[in-house]
């Protein structure tokens, strides 16, 4: 704590104020810019060498290591990012979510001063980006595991944290489709029920349920989804067709991930207590097309919007701002204390009063965050049978698409992700 309240001291006396105190990832722009540019691979070296400079038990280790294991993940490295994603896992973990209220922030410490531990929202986010590795790779059951994960983790925040979370339809919907890729129709058709609960507008759920509800031979349910999704003749029977060509047709999924998340700046009322400012992102969704190797494009559709980072993220810390503030409030209270105390001690009436308010003004809000999240994570399905196909993903209004070349198995689910980043 004594060496903590010196740097307070020292970077307000410095006039360095919250730059001085500041994160150095999150000053280092250049980082940024090569991400920006996908020179994924770059970027990643140049975050695991401010790692090893940082350290993981430093400050900003933490997100430095989060960062990196995304850039890795973005470059298509999907092992190497589950690895670095293990570390954050376990530099993040909650240890006991009944102290969450209570952590939000401190009394007199600056919280840049503190080790960053990530928020709430970021720590969900690791096991999602487990959850997107392991699908990447093959590996379903693994997949399986960080997706519940996902929700274990809500669940806990909600039940012994006090939070008003709900759980991630994005995991819920990713167990849907690995479910049914592997033929386990029960457990699919849960999980596509437990996403209609939580995102009852999400376009293709009612799909999703009659097809599986047809699958189970569930008549009465079927007959519920028609009417509640107003589900045509058409759209009726190509459900049936896809549960009859199920033993011979694969699905290409792609997982768009778009824009840029938004970034922690200080509340313009309370400079102690920071906020989530939107960023600009002008690309609303992708056009992905489905084309036969060497062929003409197969289909072509929209992406849809699953999971919301920018809106998690502002409710987020809207939910937290009561407890900042009551502390920010005691930690004020406190800092006068401790100034009419070195007053008296020193029988200086100006230097406690001095310590006081540099205190005070080098208390500024902590703007760290995982710099390099997307806004939101958006998701396409397409039915195609086994072959060699080019997967081309567009953000709208934007030129040179990413084009990938896949290879779809019998029976199999491919997954492919991109990312822009305006």
């Amino acid at each position: 704590m004594k060496n903590q309240l010196k740097l307070i001291l020292t970077c307000a006396l410095l006039g360095l104020g919250a730059g001085g105190c500041a994160s150095s990832r999150m000053a280092q722009t250049e980082i940024d810019s090569e991400f920006r540019s996908r020179n994924y691979e770059a970027a990643a070296q140049s975050l695991k060498s401010g790692l090893e400079k940082e350290g993981e038990d430093g400050r900003d280790g933490l997100l430095y290591l989060l960062d990196y294991a995304l850039a890795l993940h973005t470059a298509g490295k999907y092992e190497e990012s589950i690895k670095a994603f293990r570390r954050a896992d376990a530099l993040a973990e909650i240890k006991d979510y009944t102290s969450l209220a209570a952590e939000t922030a401190t009394i007199l410490v600056s919280d840049n001063l503190k080790q960053y531990k990530a928020e709430e929202f970021e720590n969900i986010l690791i096991n999602v980006y487990l959850a997107m590795n392991y699908a990447l790779i093959g590996q379903p059951d693994e997949a399986l595991v960080e997706a519940r994960r996902v929700n274990r983790k809500l669940y806990l925040m909600v039940s012994e944290g006090g939070r008003h979370y709900q759980q991630n339809a994005f995991a819920r919907y990713l167990s849907a489709v690995l479910f049914e890729s592997r033929g386990e129709w029960n457990d699919a058709y849960v999980s596509y029920k437990q996403t209609r609960e939580l995102m009852p507008d999400f376009p293709p759920i009612g799909l999703d349920l009659y097809r599986l509800a047809m699958r189970l031979k569930i008549t009465d349910e079927a007959a519920r989804w028609v009417k509640d999704f107003n589900l045509t003749k058409e759209q009726q029977n190509e459900q049936k067709q896809s549960n009859k060509d199920r033993d011979r047709e694969s699905e290409i999924v792609v997982i768009y991930q778009n824009g840029a998340s938004p970034r922690k700046i200080e509340s313009p009322d309370f400079h102690s207590i920071p906020i989530f400012q939107p960023q600009a992102n002008p690309v609303r969704d992708a056009t992905v097309k489905v084309f036969k190797n060497g062929g003409g494009a197969l289909a072509e559709m929209k992406s849809l919007s699953l999971f919301n980072i920018e809106e998690i993220a502002i409710q987020n810390l809207k939910e937290k701002w009561a407890g900042m503030l009551a502390k920010k409030i005691a930690g004020a209270a406190a800092k006068i204390a401790i100034g009419a105390a070195i007053n008296s001690k020193t029988k200086d009436s100006g230097l406690g009063t001095m310590v006081a308010l540099l205190m005070h003004e080098a208390d500024r809000a902590d703007r760290r965050s995982w710099a390099l999240l997307p806004k939101d994570l958006q998701i396409a399905r397409f039915r195609v049978s086994p072959g060699r196909y080019d997967v081309e993903i567009s953000p709208n209004g934007v030129q040179s698409p990413m084009r990938k070349t896949i290879e779809v198995k019998a029976r199999g689910t491919v997954f492919v992700t991109d990312r822009y980043m305006p």
